[in-house]
Order: structure tokens, then sequence, then C-alpha cells
């Protein structure tokens, strides 16, 4: 990784103990969000810009897009963001803690959508579980695609999985851009393309409250 870049904004993990809190990296205890698939970065450093006492943490696999955004980062002089070089499947299982974070971005992840390709979509049932161990109680998972196809697979993994509920109502999505989130570059392009874009937003929901909601409900029915 040092043979890309130097930059203190390089989240390496061989200098810390496994699995990694966030407090750690950052010496604070604020909210900390995560983006998985951050590209060249404007999403994720416009975040860091506006929240200013949040923390936040990137995960790109594509070594080019990754030093353009550490680049970008830098040159707002930015102290509340790291950047990670990894595959995020790897990240979310092995790396971070458990109740790490309290966002997570997911903003326009390759649909694969030919049939014979679809294995390779990483948000899938044990995906959506292990991010949601890692993920704080109340935390917010918001998924960003303009292919509807795959929206529709992904709500079908969030109901199986039972990790996450919904906070729009059906059909689970809305098609204007909240007014709250920075707009990422592919939007604009789609946009401009006069293509649809999904906002998908959901509620992490531990298995533990889960079951004892579960567990309440059917006292309350057998009373």
């Amino acid at each position: 990784m040092r043979n890309l870049i130097l930059s203190p904004l390089i989240l390496d993990i061989t200098e810390y103990i496994l699995p990694l809190n966030p407090i750690d990296v950052f010496g604070n205890q604020n909210d900390t969000a995560l983006e998985i698939g951050f590209g060249e970065g404007d999403f994720l450093i416009e975040l860091a810009r506006k929240k200013t006492d949040w923390n936040f943490i990137g995960i790109e696999i594509k070594k080019k897009r990754f030093v353009k955004a550490i680049k970008k980062a830098e040159g707002f002089q930015l102290k509340n963001i790291r950047f990670l070089l990894m595959d995020a499947q790897i990240a979310i299982s092995e790396v971070f803690s458990k109740d790490s974070f309290s966002e997570v971005y997911i903003n326009f992840p390759d649909p694969w959508p030919k049939e014979r390709h679809k294995k390779h979509r990483f948000i899938n049932i044990p995906f959506l579980r292990r991010l949601s161990l890692i993920m704080k109680s109340g935390a917010i998972l918001e998924i960003v695609s303009d292919h509807k196809e795959y929206i529709d697979y992904i709500l079908e993994a969030i109901q199986e999985a039972k990790t996450f509920r919904a906070e729009f109502e059906y059909p689970h999505y809305i098609t204007v851009t909240p007014s709250d989130r920075p707009k990422t570059r592919y939007e604009i392009e789609f946009r401009k393309e006069g293509r649809e874009i999904y906002y998908l937003r959901f509620i992490n929901e531990k298995e533990d409250e889960i079951h004892e909601t579960h567990c309440n409900n059917s006292a309350t029915d057998a009373s």
C-alpha cells in the first residue's frame, strides 16, 4: 500500500489489533459512518466536510480511485476521514468490531445484470447479516441504484436476512434525492440521461432485539 501513496488518511490495518474499533483510529467517540465502494471519494468527502463531528471510513478495491480520493481529501485538509484499500467482503467479515458504525452507505453497486454474473453481486443475505453485526442497533443503511431489478433483488435479500427494517413505506424506496444527501458523480450523470434512481434506507435491528420483540409479541398473543 505504501508503494501507492503516503498519507495519514490511509487506514493501514497492520497498525492495529483486529477487529478494529473506530475509536482507536480517530481517538474519539464520535459516530462513525462507512461507505462501501467510495469510487473517487466525492460523496464521502462531502459528508466529512459537512459533518465535522462525525468520523468517516471508506472502502474501495480499485487502486486508481483510491489514490484520487485521498488526494482530494488532503486538499480539504480533512482530519475525520480514512480510506481503506480492500475487498469489502473481507473488510466487513474480518476488519471491524461489532457495533462500529452508525451509518453505512452503498452507492451504485455493480448490478451484474446478466444472469450468469449475478453470483458476483456482493449485496446478498450472508453479507447483510455480517454487515448488521458491525453496525450499531438503530444504525442507518442507505443503498442507491439505478437498476430496478437489482433493487428488487436487494429488497428480497433484506427480507430474508431479517436484520434490517425498511424506513420507507411500500415499495420501500423513493425516487427523489433526499435533501440531506450529497450527489454522487454517477447520480449526476444518470439524472442527465433521464434514468430513474432508487433510494433505499433501512434501520439495523440486532438479532437479539428481533428475538425479544418476537417473544414479547408471542406473550401478548397468548394473553
